[in-house]
């Protein structure tokens, strides 16, 4: 049977999306669109396969997505951002050489520098050492001696496997690029200023650039963190500031991404992580080249928005709705506040004795409430799978009508979802009622 409704292409979709597929198939058609690898034969044979489905293009939602979503949009005729562009994006020294007035940062090559050379570049101890292209918190270090600086450069001089995926992926994000056009300096690890986060306030701010390179605002998302630096969970629109801070907010959006548009970073969505300083100043914790997929229910639910749609369609050169999250954040229009929670374990052992699901069933099926499970009922946690920040077990979407409401859910689900209390994680201040 035909259809009248234009038909995209999702990358790789996980289970918990499976909602918001359904949510758009009142208006478009989605398909599901698996790539593996980026070899050209099989990028050529996904293309051809789309043109047949009459896909007019793919949208990509996780990191390991982001690049698929460059060479198949290419293949099918669209306007995809330049490799160049999206290398600044996928390198953590390159996408700060960006900023504007930046705190401490310095390149570390630990296969070309010795360790007293690095050290002797150190202008701040501790400091936050991080390999530049690694994803989901891994390679990140808290370095407060020349002992530990030594120690993970050790490691890294070691790891010829991660040395060669790295080189991998540069080489693949490059091919067919002239060298000769690159910046000169490429490194593995940036060493930067270690921010307080007892003081600072980390945001998440979504937007795109069209093909023209105009810079647009979409949303803004607040990252809200126990007193130690636990993830608590992801608040649409943010609750620690108000819509009188978006000119300044989006001034600096604009300023930022508008030299990446000059690079080449075009018809695509972006995420940018920030921290809005104890002085008011705004900082860059990173940027990714492609939405950040958990958030398409917190627009949804708060604004009626749907970020993945939009993202089919920008890729595909069709226009978008022009009053969005941010616009009705900022002109002080009606939405609801939805949070994400994050459950975490800090404890070995299997899933199911830290956590009760029979009440994660009871917010499921009585309550309706969106769940993402990250870790199965029956894993078996090891010290292997332990990081400064815990295991994430669970992602949780609940929505209010006031900050009050989410927070006392939130109060609520976390007494009652974990079978092991986590007295570590405190609150912060402004999260009691």
């Amino acid at each position: 049977m035909s259809s009248t409704k234009n038909t995209y292409g999702f990358l790789s979709p996980q289970p918990y999306m499976e909602k918001a597929i359904e949510e758009m198939g009142g208006r478009i058609q989605v398909e599901v669109v698996d790539a593996k690898t980026w070899e050209d034969q099989e990028i050529d044979k996904i293309a051809a396969d789309c043109k047949s489905k009459g896909i007019k293009s793919v949208g990509g939602f996780a990191q390991k997505d982001a690049f698929h979503h460059i060479l198949i949009n290419e293949k099918l005729g669209n306007k995809a951002p330049g490799r160049i562009g999206f290398l600044y994006c996928m390198n953590k020294y390159l996408m700060r050489t960006l900023e504007e007035n930046p705190f401490f940062f310095d390149s570390v090559d630990p296969l070309t520098e010795s360790d007293d050379e690095i050290a002797a570049k150190i202008k701040e101890w501790p400091f936050m050492l991080k390999n530049t292209s690694l994803s989901l918190g891994r390679g990140i270090y808290k370095i407060k001696d020349k002992e530990e600086l030594s120690a993970v450069l050790k490691t890294y001089r070691e790891d010829k496997k991660l040395q060669e995926l790295i080189q991998f992926q540069y080489d693949s994000y490059l091919k067919d690029v002239d060298r000769s056009t690159l910046p000169k300096n490429i490194p593995p690890f940036i060493a930067e200023h270690l921010v307080d986060m007892s003081t600072t306030v980390e945001y998440c701010y979504e937007g795109y650039v069209t093909a023209d390179g105009e810079v647009v605002h979409y949303a803004l998302t607040e990252e809200v963190y126990f007193s130690n630096h636990q993830a608590l969970g992801y608040v649409t629109p943010p609750i620690s500031i108000d819509n009188s801070m978006a000119s300044k907010i989006g001034s600096w959006i604009d300023t930022y991404m508008g030299k990446l548009a000059k690079l080449g970073y075009v018809n695509q969505f972006f995420n940018i992580e920030f921290w809005i300083m104890p002085d008011g100043t705004i900082a860059l914790t990173e940027i990714n080249p492609r939405a950040a997929h958990s958030f398409h229910y917190n627009y949804l639910y708060s604004f009626g928005a749907a970020l993945y749609e939009d993202n089919f369609k920008l890729a595909a050169g069709e226009l978008l709705p022009e009053n969005t999250p941010w616009k009705m954040w900022q002109n002080g229009e009606d939405f609801k506040y939805t949070l994400i929670i994050l459950i975490t374990a800090n404890q070995t052992g299997n899933v199911s004795d830290i956590l009760d699901y029979d009440y994660i069933s009871h917010l499921e099926k009585n309550e309706g409430i969106l769940i993402r499970h990250t870790r199965a009922k029956d894993d078996e946690l090891t010290d292997k799978d332990m990081t400064a920040a815990g295991v994430m077990l669970l992602q949780i979407w609940v929505v209010g009508d006031s900050r009050e409401d989410v927070i006392r859910k939130e109060h609520d689900v976390r007494k009652k979802i974990y079978k092991i209390p986590q007295d570590d994680a405190k609150y912060p201040p402004y999260w009691d009622l």
